[in-house]
């Protein structure tokens, strides 16, 4: 009798793979709603490293690490599984999880999406990319495949673990037997991020690309001076008819700016991207995403 009723809690405390989907689609939630907020606002890491090299990064990722470790420090569950009410514990042990193991699932938690993102994003806008970075895109796709057979195995209940990483670390996802332990004021500012998730969703789908286009954007189209009030010195170093508006050269590559519609060539507009991220003739705020690729035909 006291064995079936132990293996009847078991069962209990198995969280379904629908939930467990549905907590890593919350974490992959939280970089890309912060980041369109701190894009708005226009906070980034920008400073100089040493000589010439420069550092112009997003401040999101590491935000993103000190919530998802103060999670894992305060419940032993991540930003989303904490939101279903899912713990971290060790397969064997069903003990909590060490510093160490916070550390590193706040690290892999954080990093291996933004890292996979990155590399896609170069990909997909054909930018010069080095051999380790295709082999790295290759080793992501090894993993994806490996996590889709081990979620599999999880639902046909042969394997404790949905991933490779929680197989690696082994942890699994369980419902914890007791609420955590936490002072009051622990307890109210994480009910307070809880709350926050349904904000970051408005965000990212406000945000979204198909929206976007739907919108049509936020900014107004700049009308072009009238060439009577030009100056006769500025008449002269005016872009011509299918000329690139930053180098004066034929369009190389034509790539519009979906902010301000100029169109550029697409080597130009990039390198000016990287350096200001602004568009050339009109200083609006741009990003990667707002190049579009213009086909003749």
């Amino acid at each position: 009798m006291a064995e079936a009723a132990n293996v009847r809690q078991n069962l209990q405390n198995v969280p379904s793979i629908f939930e467990i989907s549905a907590a890593e689609t919350l974490d992959n939630l939280i970089y890309p709603a912060l980041s369109k907020v701190f894009d708005y606002f226009g906070l980034r890491l920008d400073f100089k490293l040493w000589g010439t090299l420069h550092v112009r990064e997003e401040v999101s990722p590491i935000i993103t690490w000190i919530l998802q470790y103060l999670y894992l420090r305060k419940r032993g569950s991540s930003f989303g599984e904490s939101f279903y009410g899912l713990q971290r514990t060790a397969t064997a042990t069903g003990e909590l999880l060490t510093r160490q193991q916070q550390f590193t699932s706040a690290t892999l938690l954080t990093f291996l999406p933004y890292i996979e993102r990155k590399l896609r994003s170069r990909s997909a806008q054909h930018e010069n990319t080095y051999a380790w970075e295709s082999q790295l895109i290759n080793l992501f796709h090894v993993y994806n495949a490996s996590k889709a057979v081990h979620t599999f195995l999880y639902l046909i209940k042969y394997a404790t673990s949905h991933s490779p990483l929680f197989r690696a670390l082994r942890l699994t996802l369980r419902y914890p037997s007791e609420p955590p332990k936490e002072d009051k004021w622990t307890y109210i500012f994480l009910k307070m991020l809880e709350v926050l998730a349904f904000f970051l969703q408005f965000i990212q789908w406000w945000y979204s690309n198909d929206q976007r286009r739907k919108l049509g954007g936020t900014l107004q189209n700049p009308q072009a001076m009238p060439e009577r009030e030009l100056p006769k010195e500025l008449k002269k170093t005016l872009p011509k008819n299918g000329e690139c508006p930053v180098c004066l050269l034929p369009l190389q590559t034509p790539t519009a700016c979906a902010v301000s519609g100029y169109v550029y060539c697409w080597k130009c507009i990039v390198t000016h991207l990287k350096e200001q991220g602004t568009c050339p003739v009109t200083s609006y705020p741009i990003t990667i995403e707002d190049l579009v690729r213009i086909y003749e035909t």
